[in-house]
C-alpha cells in the first residue's frame, strides 16, 4: 500500500512538472519573459495610481445604484419599488391588491378598462340544430379610462455624510416616509376624490343603498343587514367583497350583538368580519349625522392604477441653502388613478347614511 501511494505521488509530481515545462515553452515561443510579466503588472499598478490621483476614489452605494430619469429624478430600482408598494399597501387598504383590483403599469399612458353588469347576465339552453339564440338583453358594457394623477411628497432633507456613510439605512427610513406620505395623500382621494381633478373616490362612485341608520349616530344589526342585502349576490360572493368605515363607526359596531348575545363581528383567518365579509378601516371615511359613514360591496370592481415608472425619488443638493449646509433634498413621486368600472345604475358597491 505504501509503495502504491509513493508511486502515485511520483506520477503526480511528474505530471505537474511536465505541465509547467509546456507553459514555459509556450511563453518562450511568444517571446514573453518573466521580466515582461513583472513589467505588465507594474504598469497596471502605475495606471491605477495615476487614475486615483486624477479622479479620486470612485465609491458606489447600493442605494444610489439608480437610473437618472427626466427632470433629474433617480428612478427607484425594482427591489425598492416592491418595498415601496408594500409600505403603501400597509398604510392604505385601498392601495392593497388583496382588497382592490390593483393594476401596475410600466407607464402612465391612458388605460382602458371595460366594465359590465354582473347582476343581470344569464344563460339559456340552446337546442341542437335549432336557431334559438339566448333570450334577454345583452349586459351593458362601459369604457373606463384611467390616467395618472401625480402625487408629490413633502421633501426630506438628509446630510451628505449620513448618505455616504450609511446610505442603505437612510434609504430604509426614506422609503418608509415616502410610503406613508403617498398612502396618506392618495388614500384620502381614493375615498373622497371627485374623479375629475383627482382619482374617483370609492365613496363618490358608490351607489346609494337606500339605508339610513334608525337611530342618530348609532348603527344596529338590522341596519347593517339591510345594507348587506342591498348588494346583488353576484357581487356579495366576490372574495374581495368587504366593508369600509372609519374607526369611530367600527367602535360602535364592535359592541353590537345578535339575538343570542354573540358579537356581530367575527374573526376569520386573522381578519375581522361582519356577516362573513372583511372589515377595512379608513381614517378618511366620514362620521357623524348625515354622513355616508359605511361602504359595502365588491371592491374588485374598484380599479386602482399605479404607474411603475412614476415611482421615483428626485435628489438635489443644489437647492438654495442646502449646499452650504452640506445636505441633500429628497422628494418622492407617484402617479395614481382609480375608477369604479361598473356601468351606471349598477350597484356593486353601496354606501349607507347615518341618521340626522
Amino acid at each position: 500500500m505504501l509503495l502504491h501511494d509513493a508511486m502515485e505521488e511520483t506520477e503526480n509530481e511528474a505530471a505537474n512538472e511536465d505541465a509547467l515545462n509546456r507553459i514555459n515553452a509556450a511563453r518562450r515561443d511568444m517571446g514573453i519573459t518573466a521580466a515582461d510579466s513583472r513589467s505588465n503588472s507594474h504598469k497596471e499598478q502605475r495606471d491605477a495610481l495615476y487614475a486615483y490621483i486624477k479622479d479620486g476614489e470612485f465609491r458606489s452605494y447600493a442605494g444610489l445604484n439608480t437610473t437618472i430619469g427626466s427632470s433629474g429624478g433617480f428612478l427607484i430600482p425594482a427591489d425598492y419599488q416592491r418595498e415601496l408598494f408594500l409600505g403603501i399597501a400597509q398604510y392604505s387598504d385601498l392601495l392593497n391588491e388583496d382588497n382592490v383590483r390593483l393594476i401596475r403599469t410600466p407607464t402612465g399612458s391612458p388605460l382602458t378598462v371595460p366594465g359590465f353588469d354582473l347582476s343581470t347576465i344569464s344563460a339559456s339552453i340552446v337546442g341542437q340544430g335549432v336557431d334559438n339564440p339566448p333570450s334577454g338583453a345583452p349586459p351593458v358594457i362601459t369604457r373606463n379610462i384611467l390616467n395618472g394623477f401625480t402625487y408629490k411628497t413633502v421633501p426630506i432633507v438628509a446630510t451628505l455624510e449620513i448618505e455616504q456613510d450609511s446610505f442603505e439605512s437612510v434609504w430604509s427610513i426614506l422609503s418608509q416616509a415616502f410610503a406613508v406620505g403617498i398612502a396618506r395623500g392618495a388614500g384620502a382621494d381614493l375615498v373622497n376624490g371627485n374623479g375629475t381633478t383627482a382619482p374617483q373616490g370609492i365613496l363618490t362612485a358608490a351607489a346609494n343603498s337606500g339605508v339610513t341608520s334608525t337611530v342618530s349616530g348609532v348603527w344596529s344589526g338590522i341596519d347593517l343587514a339591510a345594507v348587506y342585502a342591498s348588494v346583488n349576490r353576484a357581487y356579495r360572493v366576490s372574495p374581495k367583497c368587504a366593508w369600509l368605515m372609519h374607526d369611530t363607526t367600527y367602535q360602535q359596531i364592535v359592541a353590537l350583538k345578535d339575538a343570542n348575545a354573540r358579537p356581530l363581528l367575527g374573526i376569520r383567518e386573522d381578519a375581522e368580519t361582519l356577516f362573513g365579509k372583511r372589515v377595512l378601516i379608513s381614517p378618511d371615511m366620514p362620521t357623524g349625522p348625515s354622513a355616508k359613514s359605511i361602504v359595502f360591496g365588491d371592491l374588485s370592481q374598484y380599479v386602482v392604477r399605479v404607474a411603475g415608472n412614476s415611482l421615483n425619488v428626485r435628489r438635489s443638493f443644489e437647492v438654495p441653502g442646502m449646499a452650504e449646509q452640506g445636505v441633500a433634498q429628497y422628494t418622492g413621486y407617484a402617479r395614481i388613478d382609480a375608477n369604479l368600472i361598473a356601468p351606471n345604475g349598477v350597484k356593486p358597491i353601496v354606501f349607507a347614511t347615518a341618521h340626522v
